[in-house]
């Protein structure tokens, strides 16, 4: 009788750790038990040290069709990125690119997602495939821009920025309405309770998918075309995200007067001063783009919030939520000495802050999915007690505990702090003189007249290198 009751208990469970697994076939039984940022330690320990082979070899394989493929895929086309290889770099952002047109072309996505989230209620959100958030999704046109720019296929780069500036717009219009659906099924101040504040990250930040980064590399792509009307626009979004940067200031001065635009021209040189033309028109200019840091990895939170009974009364649960900890970093601007004169970067982006923003905004539906699950796995817990007793108790109590891990995933390779620096040039050879975080360095470029040089600079720890490209 006893081994009859045993084996049905195991089977009871194995048959829910199947279902977990198997519930979403997308699904790496891994991810399940085990976090997304301790699996990629290895990896980024590896980027911090600057040692990008070692660190693609680290990242946790998916195949297609599991669910963290694309995010594997984002992780080693970054990896290639920083490596300079341009071409494989390429190849695993046009795949990520791929299977993010798939998904929004599947005509039964939602039937989809809810197969995945069947799995997800008796495990967790590691069950579900990565969906690649909107600051993400830009963030994947724009290498993806700079791959076709260092290849030599400018119109293809132009493609991929139309394709990151839609992405900002679409999530722009979907954004509120999202909000609103979400924050509608859940105890908002139950969760401002027990859940950490991540105001420090965010900062100043009114949403987490406008990228002043991308709009900015947009304008001076735009501008590389000879479309001056479109990067006009990008620089003025760009300026309304990052209202301070002086380099964005000029740059609106700059094609404002260039393109007759009296009514702007004459409202941005009240804020910012007049423009002042270089005397010598044998000028070109010299573009920097300094990525700097590493985003930080999601921890993993448990913090005790009331589900309600049918009878209205509350009960704690503990649940499993991630979290960005801490504050920003801060960066030193970067001096640039040239022609006996020095400039400093300024922030851009602070894709940290979107990252966080973008957590804050997700919490709605993070907290709804916990509070289904975790009745779902006391519903699971009723059943193995009632035909097991105290033996089914305990596995479906050990099961819970080793299933109940927060979703800690994200591209966890993208730099922290974009900065840039814009100066015009006489055309010809330049030697200029660099000094990062106390660490100095002479880089040798050409400035072509009426043309821009592209320095992209990254800075990972003790780790720096740089790329130069004339447009």
């Amino acid at each position: 009788m006893f081994l009859h009751l045993k084996r049905l208990i195991i089977t009871s469970v194995i048959g829910f750790l199947i279902l977990a697994v198997s519930a979403c076939t997308s699904t790496q039984f891994a991810n399940v038990f085990a976090g997304y940022a301790q699996q990629m330690q290895g990896a980024r320990g590896a980027l911090f040290a600057g040692d990008y082979q070692r660190a693609q070899s680290l990242v946790t394989k998916a195949e297609p069709g599991q669910n963290n493929y694309t995010l594997s895929l984002l992780e080693k086309a970054r990896l290639s990125f920083l490596a300079q290889d341009w071409q494989q770099s390429r190849q695993d952002f046009a795949k990520v690119i791929e299977a993010l047109d798939a998904e929004a072309a599947k005509a039964k996505v939602q039937l989809s997602r809810g197969l995945a989230n069947a799995g997800a209620l008796v495990s967790n959100d590691n069950a579900i495939a990565y969906e690649v958030p909107a600051y993400e999704q830009s963030m994947v046109h724009s290498y993806q821009a700079l791959n076709y720019v260092y290849l030599g296929q400018l119109d293809s780069a132009l493609v991929e920025i139309r394709r990151a500036n839609l992405v900002q717009e679409q999530a722009l219009q979907q954004n509120q309405q999202s909000l609103q659906d979400s924050e509608e099924k859940f105890n908002k101040n139950a969760l401002n309770q027990a859940y950490p504040s991540m105001a420090a990250m965010i900062g100043q930040l009114k949403n987490g998918f406008q990228n002043a980064y991308t709009f900015y590399l947009s304008g001076v792509l735009y501008e590389a075309a000879g479309q001056a009307n479109d990067a006009y626009i990008d620089y003025k979004r760009a300026l309304e995200i990052y209202p301070d940067n002086r380099y964005l200031q000029q740059d609106v001065l700059r094609l404002a007067t260039q393109l007759g635009m009296s009514d702007d021209l004459s409202q941005f040189s009240a804020k910012y001063g007049a423009w002042q033309t270089p005397d010598d028109r044998n000028f070109g200019e010299l573009v920097i783009l300094h990525e700097q840091g590493v985003v930080n990895a999601k921890q993993d939170l448990r913090v005790d919030l009331p589900i309600f009974s049918s009878r209205n009364q509350p009960r704690f649960f503990s649940f499993s939520l991630p979290i960005y900890q801490g504050a920003l970093m801060k960066y030193s601007p970067t001096s640039i000495t040239v022609a006996e004169q020095t400039y400093q970067t300024q922030a851009i982006t602070r894709l940290q802050s979107l990252a966080s923003k973008s957590l804050q905004d997700q919490l709605p539906a993070l907290v709804t999915r916990q509070a289904l699950r975790v009745v779902a796995k006391e519903q699971l817990r009723r059943k193995l007690g009632q035909e097991g007793g105290e033996i089914g108790n305990i596995l479906a109590a050990l099961y819970n505990v080793t299933s109940e891990q927060a979703d800690t995933r994200s591209w966890s390779t993208l730099p922290d702090e974009v900065a840039i620096i814009r100066l015009p040039l006489s055309a010809g050879q330049h030697q200029i003189q660099l000094n990062v975080a106390g660490q100095a360095q002479t880089i040798d470029l050409n400035i072509n007249a009426k043309r821009i040089t592209l320095l992209q600079m990254t800075t990972i720890g003790q780790t720096r290198s740089h790329h130069i490209k004339n447009l």
